[in-house]
């Protein structure tokens, strides 16, 4: 029996967990630890173990025009005859960074033609140079304003290094971490109780649903105390999409793009493997919002909620097959082993469709390469950022309700079968509610009502936490009734 074996980085998240994935002549795919890869030295989280399902074909997506199947150089006519006819100031890019730098420099070169930018689901903003992960095994404290465990499990091996190296490590949030030392509920305004120094490091993270003002305060905590910075990222190649986007032009957050969709200020929306209703925490308003545009074009490898609404579906290779390389938090340039240049070969066609020029993957591989080099020549952004005076988002719950809030980002392995199917509860709300063991609560909200499993966990009273996209949720933070089922 033949078999492809593929060297590729998982795309769960921003670390780029070198891996590899075998595929026979059947097309049943497995994995095949890296023991090499300096990341995670063969390790791999438990979407990592998953990647066989995720990367099952039945997932993956297909050529389609007004709902039917079609070959690739008819999906790309019908795109190309869209954006012809578009107002091109109401066309908008969207890329989060699912996919090779390639295909963003590609995807830029579009942009570029329609005298527009891509969107990366990130506002403009200040950055820390990336520093290396392993920085954090160096650390004498360590603050973290993630759960590790969940959202990068991959650091974690990285945050126990650092505990056998001497340090102590804080978090940050409403639920205890098993590994940290402590774990304190704060406001920004009592982050001067961290008592960091130039030895201290923040690790956070940044993305479409991250709170500007609370971003602010974690980067005016690391500039007034010296202290290192590590923002960690959910998208694979989330590093690079921000660095080949376009340099000029005004770079909005994702909740920004689709309100000026509902608006009716973007009327065509193109995305390259980013689908807004698996990005946004209301899966249901951004549904109704994409229903508003004229014109959906998604290009993707993998299917999705916007696969099965938009106008035109272009598809490229699975991940793991593209050829092309990605940047993972610390910068760290990475490359697959594969060949498929679907996805390049597709924005060139299209791209010349529209007026620009043909291009092809080597030629995109050029320009990366020299944007990646001259960032390196650039003036240093570390610790230039400073904090702003933007507010810390805040819901305003009633007395006789509940605050249910996401533990981690929303999107995180959106609808991807997993064990998080239950809501995290404190001692005194089951008693209050008459829960019992077993059983489960009924949450209540605008939206309509769940029915979940839940755990008792040391978190304040009045907050319900989720690690699972719900449907009733309306944004990051939804204040909910809750009763016995």
């Amino acid at each position: 029996m033949k078999e492809m074996i593929y060297q590729t980085i998982c795309p769960g998240c921003g670390v780029g967990c070198g891996l590899f994935i075998r595929e026979n002549d059947e097309g049943k795919l497995s994995i095949d630890h890296m023991k090499s890869s300096p990341v995670n030295l063969g390790k791999l989280c438990r979407f990592g173990m998953k990647l066989p399902h995720y990367y099952a074909k039945a997932n993956n997506a297909e050529n389609m025009v007004d709902g039917s199947a079609v070959d690739a150089e008819t999906a790309i006519k019908a795109a190309v005859d869209i954006l012809k006819d578009a107002d091109t100031d109401s066309v908008a890019l969207l890329s989060v960074g699912n996919t090779s730098n390639e295909e963003q420099m590609a995807f830029t070169k579009l942009a570029e033609t329609l005298g527009t930018v891509v969107q990366t689901g990130v506002q403009k903003m200040c950055m820390p140079e990336p520093r290396t992960l392993a920085g954090i095994e160096k650390a004498k404290k360590i603050v973290l304003f993630v759960d590790p465990y969940v959202q990068y499990p991959l650091i974690v091996r990285r945050l126990l290094a650092a505990k056998q190296n001497g340090a102590h490590v804080i978090s940050v949030g409403t639920k205890p971490l098993n590994l940290a030392d402590e774990t304190l509920d704060l406001k920004p305004e009592q982050y001067g109780e961290l008592e960091l120094d130039s030895e201290s490091l923040i690790i956070a993270d940044v993305h479409p649903n991250s709170d500007a003002g609370m971003v602010s305060y974690v980067k005016a905590l690391a500039k007034g105390t010296g202290a290192g910075l590590q923002f960690m990222k959910p998208f694979m190649n989330s590093n690079g999409a921000a660095l080949l986007a376009n340099k000029d032009g005004s770079r909005i957050g994702l909740a920004e793009l689709m309100e000026d969709i509902e608006l009716g200020n973007i009327r065509t929306l193109v995305t390259l493997d980013s689908d807004p209703v698996e990005l946004m925490p209301d899966a249901e308003a951004a549904i109704e919002a994409l229903k508003k545009l004229d014109k959906l074009i998604v290009i993707s490898s993998v299917k999705g909620p916007a696969t099965g609404m938009a106008d035109v579906v272009i598809a490229t290779d699975p991940v793991y097959s593209k050829a092309g390389t990605f940047l993972n938090v610390e910068d760290s340039l990475q490359k697959n082993s594969g060949t498929g240049k679907a996805g390049v070969d597709a924005l060139s066609l299209l791209n010349a469709g529209i007026g620009g020029k043909t291009f092809t993957h080597d030629e995109m591989n050029y320009l990366v390469m020299k944007t990646i080099e001259a960032s390196k020549d650039g003036p240093s952004g570390k610790m230039q950022c400073s904090g702003t005076d933007i507010a810390v988002s805040s819901t305003d719950i009633p007395e006789d309700m509940y605050e249910l809030r996401y533990l981690y980002n929303p999107f995180m392995w959106s609808d991807r079968e997993d064990d998080n199917d239950f809501v995290l509860l404190n001692r005194n709300t089951v008693k209050k509610l008459g829960l019992k063991k077993g059983g489960c609560v009924n949450l209540k909200g605008e939206k309509g009502e769940l029915k979940m499993r839940f755990r008792v966990e040391s978190i304040p009273d009045g907050l319900v936490l989720t690690a699972k996209k719900l449907s009733i949720a309306k944004g990051v933070s939804t204040a909910i009734s809750m009763e016995v089922c």
